[in-house]
């Protein structure tokens, strides 16, 4: 389907929206990226890089890239990191640079974390890329590209022991806008940027503290946009391997596997079957993540689920 993907609220004055950020199967692995509270709360120093590939076959199809790496220090009562994404869908092409802080209060059982981030986004529109019905549309130069960075900021909340969590954050806190063609005085392209807010919620539990599950749920509110829930059901194997499943309502079943080698290194692929219309269109998606994730307390204890505050003393790569 060459040159068909176009973003409706380019055209929409504000009144039709669509999700402007990126999608993770591996949004429990990920969670960094949708929550700055969570800056700090797995090791000491924790670094992923990940790729996915959405809709494989479908041309124009998304793909995003995504580093990040976050610390924990002050002892343990503060964290920080920095994250890159790059995502690219069709015409459009998202660049986000983010830098997060978060605090961190300890509690008997819990540690409570609160976050916030600012980010810069580049927003690029290659108009060679797009087919329009109307060559005249006041939004769109089909014979330039235009670039425009837009500044932002999110915020965050996570409380967390080592048998659950709960969360909430919010994307485009600003709600910013992206304008288009600065210099046209015939071109007015804008792109309104809309509230995102993340909910997420989970609970580990084992018989066996080497066969851990790992359930969780995660829903996203966006405006004028149905919510979206994905549940997630992972086994992790002897802190060396997972396997799981998620489910998302009405779009797809994605399947995960996983190993961690070298103590503090992990790789995680996931592989997503659609069940909607679009599986017509594509054959599924793919995503694979990288984690480094290096503790300096990793001798003094097994990481078993039953030690209080297990993720931050020696922690499982979740």
């Amino acid at each position: 389907m060459k040159k068909s993907i176009l973003y409706l609220l380019l055209f929409a004055g504000g009144n039709v929206y669509a999700q402007q950020m990126p999608f993770y199967s591996q949004y429990r692995s990920n969670i960094f990226l949708l929550n700055p509270a969570l800056a700090g709360t797995k090791r000491n120093i924790d670094a992923r890089i990940g790729y996915r590939l959405q809709w494989a076959g479908y041309e124009g199809a998304p793909r995003t890239s995504a580093v990040s790496v976050n610390s924990r220090f002050f002892k343990g009562k503060m964290g920080a990191g920095l994250w890159m994404v790059q995502d690219k869908s069709g015409p459009s092409k998202q660049s986000n640079l983010g830098a997060s802080y978060a605090y961190h209060i300890r509690f008997p059982d819990c540690e409570l974390s609160a976050g916030l981030g600012g980010m810069f986004t580049k927003y690029t529109l290659t108009g060679d890329d797009i087919t329009l019905h109307n060559t005249h549309d006041p939004s769109i130069n089909q014979y330039i590209s235009s670039s425009v960075w837009v500044p932002d900021a999110t915020a965050g909340i996570y409380l967390y022991n080592d048998r659950f969590h709960i969360g909430a954050g919010v994307l485009h806190l600003l709600q910013g806008k992206a304008k288009l063609y600065p210099h046209d005085s015939l071109k007015h392209g804008r792109i309104p940027f809309k509230y995102h807010v993340n909910f997420s919620v989970g609970y580990n539990f084992a018989q066996n503290p080497d066969y851990v599950w790992e359930s969780s749920v995660l829903a996203t509110y966006i405006t004028g946009v149905p919510i979206f829930l994905d549940y997630t059901l992972r086994l992790h194997i002897k802190q060396k391997m997972l396997c799981g499943l998620s489910l998302r309502l009405h779009d797809a079943v994605a399947l995960h596997l996983g190993a961690t080698f070298m103590e503090d290194f992990q790789v995680t692929y996931s592989y997503d079957f659609l069940i909607s219309k679009l599986r017509r269109t594509n054959s599924g998606s793919h995503e694979i993540m990288l984690a480094y994730s290096f503790n300096k307390n990793k001798g003094r204890g097994h990481g078993r689920l039953d030690n209080q505050f297990l993720k931050q003393k020696y922690g499982y790569m979740f």
